[in-house]
């Protein structure tokens, strides 16, 4: 799988919040010490960010008109960055290595350290029938809400609840949730994606879309799954095992020592 991977991911920084470079940095050294291919990504237009989003939206982002701990102001180059290094991802069945990540942002707030909905603004770009298959522990609220209801693209996360941002908790029309308790063991989690895998299988989709989190991960900080190293090996054979054109983007994943061995693990199971 081609990595998908801009140096510009890297030039911002708020001390102290986990969504940091080093995150990018180690999976990027150790999938280029694996010897994977690496492509570089073009910034996404305005046109793209509005297939999914607000003018308002994008004018807020643009003159970093907003204030949070969650989401610092930043300059709209690395938003618009991360969303072309999506769209980059989709075009070459690739893996984007990027950051901020997306799925808590929403047609108009920007939310969860996300600005642009990455995965979202690629899935309306393609426009093909999409299954997007949402494995952070969070529950990709922004996606959900953008695609509710759209008779072209299916919504399957798996995540914790009670967790940020608290939603997630049953299935409505398109989008399909499977709610994980905290402390749930690997042997479950693989079960419960098995399902989810069914759901995206019946659909029968023209592309899988995948929104990746390595915050399922048993030590990361921020939640309490307990995934392993080798569980994501797992994870990655079983999504290929669907047989149906993947692409992916990273969103989570906060234990910074341990990231790049995970999303290593996690491509060799392709």
């Amino acid at each position: 799988m081609l990595i998908v991977y801009s140096p510009l991911s890297l030039e911002y920084d708020t001390p102290g919040h986990p969504e940091c470079p080093d995150r990018v940095k180690q999976i990027h050294d150790a999938l280029k010490s694996a010897g994977y291919r690496f492509v570089s990504p073009e910034p996404a237009k305005k046109e793209d960010i509005l297939l999914v989003h607000s003018e308002e939206h994008y004018e807020t982002v643009k003159h970093a008109d907003y204030a949070g701990i969650e989401t610092p102001p930043i300059d709209i180059k690395y938003p618009l960055m991360s969303a072309g290094a999506t769209i980059k991802a989709s075009e070459v069945l690739g893996f984007a290595l990027t950051r901020p990540p997306g799925h808590h942002a929403s047609r108009e707030m920007l939310e969860g350290f996300c600005y642009f909905n990455n995965i979202a603004i690629a899935v309306r770009r393609l426009g093909k029938r999409t299954a997007i298959l949402d494995i952070d522990v969070h529950h990709g609220n922004g996606t959900q809400a953008i695609f509710l209801g759209a008779d072209d693209v299916i919504y399957v996360s798996l995540h914790q609840v009670p967790l940020y941002p608290m939603t997630g908790l049953k299935s409505e029309q398109n989008c399909h949730n499977f709610p994980l308790l905290p402390d749930t063991d690997e042997k479950t989690y693989l079960k419960t994606l098995e399902k989810a895998l069914e759901v995206i299988g019946s659909y029968k989709p023209e592309m899988l879309a995948v929104s990746m989190g390595f915050d399922t991960y048993a030590k990361d900080p921020l939640a309490g799954q307990h995934l392993t190293e080798n569980g994501y090996e797992k994870i990655g054979r079983m999504v290929s095992g669907l047989n149906v054109p993947t692409f992916v983007t990273l969103e989570g994943g906060y234990n910074v020592n341990d990231i790049g061995k995970l999303c290593s693990s996690f491509l060799e199971g392709f």
